[in-house]
This record gives C-alpha cells, sequence and structure tokens, in this order.
C-alpha cells in the first residue's frame, strides 16, 4: 500500500500509464490490468517529484 501522505511530505506523487500489451515500460511497476468486452489494458505506475508529475501530464496532452 503507497502511503500517499508520507510522498506528498517527500515532494512525490504517483503516476499511472495505460498499455495495450503486457510489455514492462522502463521505470515503470505493473500495477494491475483491466478488461471490457472492447479493450485489454494493462496498467503501470511510476513514483515521480511533483515537477515531473506535471511534465508527464503536459506531455499526455493532446495538441491543439
Amino acid at each position: 500500500m503507497i502511503d500517499f501522505e508520507k510522498l506528498r511530505r517527500e515532494g512525490k506523487t504517483v503516476i499511472y500509464k495505460e498499455t495495450e500489451t503486457n510489455e514492462q515500460p522502463s521505470g515503470w511497476e505493473f500495477w494491475g490490468e483491466f478488461q471490457t468486452p472492447e479493450e485489454h489494458k494493462y496498467v503501470w505506475r511510476k513514483i515521480v517529484t511533483f515537477e515531473e508529475a506535471k511534465q508527464y501530464e503536459l506531455e499526455q496532452e493532446p495538441f491543439n
């Protein structure tokens, strides 16, 4: 179990990423998977600083 309060005090948080294959992205930890009739996704997590989380969020936004 992740202690989110402790992470916050350390200036860290958790980010999540979904993939369509179970190939582990470098630096990411397997967290779980979900499946619907239409899709099967693998979910990965990574503990990062707040700054890294913000950068990851910006990189995930679609370009307008």
